[in-house]
């Protein structure tokens, strides 16, 4: 994929099977199973469907905010970096006015 201007690789896994979805798997391949007519199957087959759109839908959600705690990420150093690049500007100006002669700093008028 493509994130801030750069070619990037992501890598999703290993995931865990919940008990809950060990479940929902074994109810609906039984189900499955003891269908004999199609008038049975529909059911399953509408059941299967919506639990896949829904995990789908989630995995989806995941992804965007994984994408959008990334760019926050890549924001934040960018920050941090003009954040230095700032300070160290600042520091550079007063080590130049502490090298001014005291007769400079004493008076209004540095000239």
């Amino acid at each position: 994929m493509v994130y801030n201007g750069q070619i990037k690789r992501g890598i999703m896994g290993p995931f865990q099977h919940s008990a809950e979805r060990e479940f929902a798997l074994t109810v609906n391949k039984r189900a499955i199973e003891e269908c004999s007519s199609l008038d049975q199957l529909k059911p399953v087959a509408k059941n299967l469907l919506e639990g896949w759109s829904t995990m789908n839908t989630a995995l989806q959600s995941m992804m965007l905010e994984n994408i959008q705690l990334r760019q926050a990420l890549a924001k934040k150093e960018l920050d941090l970096q003009a954040a230095d690049e700032l300070i160290n500007e600042a520091a550079e100006i007063v080590q130049q006015c502490e090298k001014r002669p005291k007769k400079a700093k004493q008076s209004l008028w540095p000239w």
